[in-house]
């Protein structure tokens, strides 16, 4: 345990020294609060053409802006917090000198992970304040954004997970990067083409919950189906949920003479944390330095927690498969 923390604190120094930091927090929350503010002013101009607008219907608009910006911002960047994790000690030359310490692998990972983990929830806390410009106007529940949290939380370890995975496997920066990123880019974008082509090829109906089940901003995008306003602004014009009509696409199920969104966020939930387990157990091989895949301690450890969590997905079975219509 002293191991972990002595890693966590000195990595925490490293991200939080200087002013990359508090330049990273500022654009975070200025794009988001950009992107609230163009969805307030395509809902407001508006006003008097069309059916009238509740304020409860403007601070749902406002919501869907802010989480969408949030969650993209989230995605990419939470890789870029432990991209660089093991990298670095191969290129700084350190990797010798952690050898030579009682540290173990398992600590240093953990270590490194925390530390991104932290540093993408302090952006999602400085975040926060943005969301009482909408319970100004309400429409917006406190469960509402407890659920959709969770599963920024949620995407952000699994990219998380992700980063340091791919900086083990590399142990080079640059290339850790383009390899995260293309495998990023290929799940969000990938899942979203191949569920409209799927969509353009059977009579625009809306492809099966499968296709997008790991997309992060599917998921996010179903977590915020219960609180998407109505369609009263013109087509003509930039309208507030106008992203959601894509990234639901996958989500939709034909039920009661409509269409409903299904709680796919439940299923992107469990798909997170069982990609995260297996990607941070393979990088505890990776990167060994010798006898990468010999069986250690730490492999029954992470059986054991990958057990546990079997079990816990197997008696939320009801919970999760909702989300694929079951």
């Amino acid at each position: 345990m002293a191991g972990l923390t002595s890693v966590l604190l000195k990595e925490l120094r490293a991200t939080l020294r200087g002013s990359r930091a508090a330049l990273l927090i500022t654009v975070y929350v200025g794009l988001a609060l950009i992107g609230g503010r163009l969805v307030f002013n395509a809902v407001t101009g508006q006003l008097g053409m069309g059916p009238p607008l509740f304020a409860a219907q403007v601070g749902q608009a406002i919501f869907v802006g802010l989480v969408l910006a949030l969650q993209a911002l989230s995605v990419f960047l939470a890789p870029a917090t432990t991209v660089n994790g093991v990298s670095a000690e191969y290129e700084r030359r350190t990797v010798e000198l952690l050898a030579a310490t009682p540290l173990t692998p398992a600590w240093l990972l953990l270590g490194k992970l925390l530390t991104g983990i932290a540093f993408v929830l302090l952006l999602l806390i400085a975040a926060l304040p943005l969301f009482s410009l909408v319970y100004l106007f309400g429409g917006v529940g406190v469960a509402d954004l407890a659920r959709v949290l969770a599963v920024m939380l949620g995407s952000a370890i699994a990219g998380a997970t992700l980063g340091l995975f791919c900086s083990a496997l590399t142990r080079q920066t640059y290339a850790a990067t383009l390899l995260c990123y293309a495998l990023l880019v290929a799940l969000v974008g990938g899942t979203l083409l191949a569920a409209n082509f799927w969509s353009l090829t059977n009579a625009m109906l809306p492809a099966p919950p499968a296709y997008v089940a790991a997309n992060p901003l599917s998921a996010i995008g179903a977590a915020l189906a219960r609180t998407r306003p109505p369609e009263v602004v013109s087509p003509e014009t930039l309208r507030p949920v106008a992203a959601l009509s894509l990234l639901t696409q996958g989500v939709l199920v034909e039920a009661q003479g409509g269409r409903v969104v299904l709680p796919l966020y439940r299923v992107s939930l469990v798909i997170y944390g069982a990609a995260s387990l297996l990607l941070f157990w393979l990088s505890l091989h990776l990167v060994r330095p010798r006898r990468r895949w010999a069986l250690t301690r730490d492999d029954l450890v992470m059986l054991i927690i990958s057990v546990a969590f079997l079990l816990v997905v197997l008696l939320a079975r009801p919970w999760w498969q909702a989300g694929l219509g079951g």
